[in-house]
């Protein structure tokens, strides 16, 4: 495995729907209505000039020098990069744009080529007349994916579409891991389980915390969670941890047994006179050896002030 991998990150991010038809508008309002997140213009200028100024709003830094890095990094830790939970609009970030070829004035592929340096997933919308030049397009780099309106699976593809682009723009903005450190988390087998878990609760962010080695999850009430991911080196550096540390043998005991998954939480691991520790079953990833997960819900986690959950944004935005 690589010694540079990116940890887990998921939130919510813009789409840019642009047609000259406000009825096909409409229609696709119906067909993803999670409007806060979602812009919709007919006109060209204005669409535009939101995603140029999203792109203005995006990290301009490597993330391997400067001001990028983290502040764990710069107190001697092992993870780098700009951290998303901190960052108040990245709800706003565009991770995709959906156009319409057709258009008066410039068609669908001249708008694209002029927002060309935002880094977002392009998606064209062509008729059948139109789809030569989509596949010429798509050859050419210029877009990532097209459909066709007749289409009868336009909607799932398109669904499907943004939702690759979603997953491909929030893995963009992870932090970068070095000396090994959080690599179980950029596991395929253990992200799999992640995105599995966050279907089934209904998580909509989360995100990979360095100075505790988690992922934190958010549902769209705001409710905490964390997820936890140990291979078989985790297992023997917390088990070390309890031991340096004058832990219960008990506890010990029952976590080289891999019978329970502590959450230190907001520790990384234990420390004395702990007086609650939430714990969890931890669970064998299928095809692993020697690599568990767990997830546990929590309450009371405390975010700096300027971090906002997706569900505050949104009560921000109704209230604005």
């Amino acid at each position: 495995m690589s010694s540079i991998v990116r940890q887990p990150v998921f939130y919510p991010v813009s789409v840019v729907f642009l047609d000259d038809s406000a009825d096909f508008l409409h229609a696709l309002r119906g067909l993803f209505p999670r409007a806060p997140t979602h812009h919709f213009f007919t006109s060209q200028d204005e669409a535009r000039a939101f995603v140029e100024a999203a792109s203005e709003r995006g990290p301009r830094h490597s993330p391997m020098s400067g001001a990028a890095w983290s502040e764990f990094e710069k107190k001697g830790g092992n993870a780098l990069g700009q951290d998303a939970l901190a960052n108040a609009a990245r709800f706003e970030d565009v991770a995709a744009i959906v156009v319409d070829y057709d258009m008066p004035g410039q068609d669908g592929l001249e708008f694209l080529a002029s927002v060309k340096d935002a880094n977002c997933t392009r998606i064209l919308l062509t008729g059948t007349a139109d789809e030569s030049h989509a596949v010429d397009a798509f050859n050419a780099g210029l877009i990532h994916f097209y459909v066709k309106k007749s289409d009868p699976a336009m909607t799932r593809k398109l669904a499907q579409a943004l939702a690759n682009a979603q997953q491909k723009f929030c893995a963009q903005h992870g932090h970068i891991g070095v000396h090994g450190v959080g690599a179980v988390y950029a596991d395929r087998r253990v992200n799999e389980v992640l995105q599995t878990l966050a279907q089934r609760e209904r998580i909509v962010e989360y995100y990979w915390r360095p100075e505790q080695n988690a992922v934190l999850t958010f549902d769209a009430l705001g409710h905490a969670g964390v997820f936890l991911a140990w291979d078989a080196h985790d297992w023997d550096a917390q088990c070390d941890v309890v031991t340096d540390e004058g832990g219960p043998a008990a506890l010990r005991d029952e976590m080289e047994g891999r019978r329970i998954m502590p959450v230190f939480w907001p520790n990384e691991a234990y420390r004395p006179g702990m007086e609650r520790v939430e714990f969890a079953v931890p669970q064998e990833v299928p095809g692993s050896q020697d690599i568990y997960t767990s997830w546990t819900r929590i309450e009371g986690v405390q975010l700096e002030p300027d971090c906002v959950t997706y569900a505050q944004w949104l009560r921000s935005q109704r209230t604005a």
